[in-house]
C-alpha cells in the first residue's frame, strides 16, 4: 500500500492543456516584479562597505599631452646689424708674462710699484753668503713637518668598542673555551691590542740651528735669482681685487708659485688674496721655513728686508743667549 501512494499521479489530457495557460499568465506579473525590486533598491542608500570599495577604486590615468615648444622667430637681418653695432666692453688687455729680472752675486733685483724692474740692492750677508750648512736645513725641515702632525690617529681595544657587555655561554658545561665578552682581542669585530692611541711628534731644535737653515732656505732663493726686494706695494684703491694682483705679478714676470714678505699685515692685501692658491703674504714673524721651500719665488718689501735678515742671523741668537 505504501509504495503505491509513493507514486506520482499520472497527468490527465485536460491537466496537459491547463499547464500552458497558467504559465502564459505568469509571465506578465514575472516581468513587472524586478522592476519593482529595482526601484526599491536604488531607494536604499547604499552600504558603507560598498562607499569604501568605491573610494578605494584606482583613478584613471591622465594621458601625458605633448609639450608645446616655443620657437623664437630667427632675427632678421636688420636686427643682426643692430646687434653687432651695440657697443661692446672693451676686452681686458692681457698681461704678458715675461722671464725675472737678474742681478749680479749678492744683490736681488728691485721692483716698482707698478711692476717693472729698478736697478738691484745689496743684501745682507747673513742671506747673500751664510754658511753652507745643507744638513742643518734637512734636519729643520723634518722638524717642521713632524710638529705639524696631529698625531691623533688611535684605534679601539676592548673597552672602547660597542656592545660585548653579555657573556657569549656559561663558563661550565660547554665543552668550549671560557669565554667572557665577544669584544675580546681573539673575536671577530673585538678590539685591537697593541694598535696606535695617539702619540706626540713634536721635536725640539736648537734656536741657532733654526736660524742657520732659516738662512740657508733664503740664500738658496738669493743665488739662482728668486729673490726680489719689491719697492713698494700699490694697487688702485683702498681695496684692490685678485685680478689686480695677478696683473702685477705678472708685470713682475714668472714668479710661479710666491710668497711675499710685508712689514705689517694688511688687511685689503690679505683679503684679496686669500683664493689665490700660488700667493700667500707672510710678515718676517710668520713666515715658516716651508712657505719659503715650497715658494719658487720670494717678494720682499723694502721695509721688511733688514727684519728678515735678523731672523737669519746667528749672532743675534747669540747676542739674546749673553743678555
Amino acid at each position: 500500500m505504501a509504495d503505491k501512494e509513493k507514486e506520482p499521479k499520472k497527468a490527465t489530457p485536460a491537466a496537459k492543456k491547463a499547464a500552458p495557460a497558467k504559465a502564459t499568465a505568469a509571465k506578465p506579473t514575472a516581468a513587472k516584479a524586478p522592476t519593482a525590486t529595482a526601484a526599491k533598491a536604488a531607494a536604499k542608500p547604499a552600504p558603507a562597505k560598498a562607499k569604501a570599495t568605491a573610494a578605494k577604486a584606482p583613478a584613471k590615468r591622465a594621458v601625458a599631452r605633448p609639450v608645446t615648444r616655443v620657437v623664437r622667430p630667427e632675427p632678421t637681418r636688420e636686427e643682426r646689424r643692430e646687434r653687432k653695432e651695440e657697443p661692446r666692453e672693451a676686452p681686458r688687455p692681457k698681461v704678458e708674462v715675461r722671464a725675472l729680472p737678474t742681478a749680479p752675486a749678492g744683490h736681488a733685483p728691485v721692483i716698482k710699484a707698478d711692476g717693472s724692474s729698478d736697478g738691484s740692492v745689496e743684501l745682507p750677508a747673513a742671506i747673500a753668503s751664510p754658511a753652507k750648512r745643507r744638513g742643518v736645513l734637512f734636519q729643520a725641515l723634518l722638524t717642521s713637518l713632524a710638529n705639524a702632525r696631529q698625531g691623533t690617529s688611535a684605534t679601539k681595544n676592548r673597552s672602547r668598542v660597542a656592545g660585548g657587555g653579555a657573556k657569549p655561554w656559561r663558563q661550565k658545561g660547554t665543552g668550549r673555551a671560557r669565554q667572557g665578552s665577544t669584544r675580546s682581542p681573539q673575536w671577530r669585530h673585538g678590539g685591537v691590542v697593541f694598535g696606535p692611541n695617539g702619540r706626540r711628534y713634536n721635536q725640539r731644535m736648537p734656536a741657532k740651528m733654526r736660524h742657520a737653515a732659516f738662512a740657508e732656505a733664503l740664500a738658496a732663493h738669493a743665488a739662482t735669482g728668486h729673490m726680489l726686494v719689491v719697492d713698494e706695494l700699490r694697487f688702485d684703491g683702498d681695496r684692490p681685487r685678485a685680478r689686480e694682483v695677478l696683473d702685477w705679478l705678472a708685470r713682475v714676470g714668472h714668479t710661479g708659485r710666491a710668497v711675499l714678505v710685508t712689514a705689517e699685515t694688511n688687511e685689503h692685501v690679505g683679503r684679496a688674496t686669500a683664493n689665490l692658491k700660488e700667493f700667500e703674504i707672510r710678515t718676517p714673524g710668520t713666515l715658516r721655513l716651508t712657505d719659503v721651500l715650497r715658494a719658487e719665488t720670494v717678494l720682499v718689501l723694502r721695509p721688511a728686508l733688514d727684519a728678515l735678515a735678523a731672523r737669519a742671523t746667528v749672532a743675534t741668537v747669540e747676542r739674546a743667549d749673553s743678555e
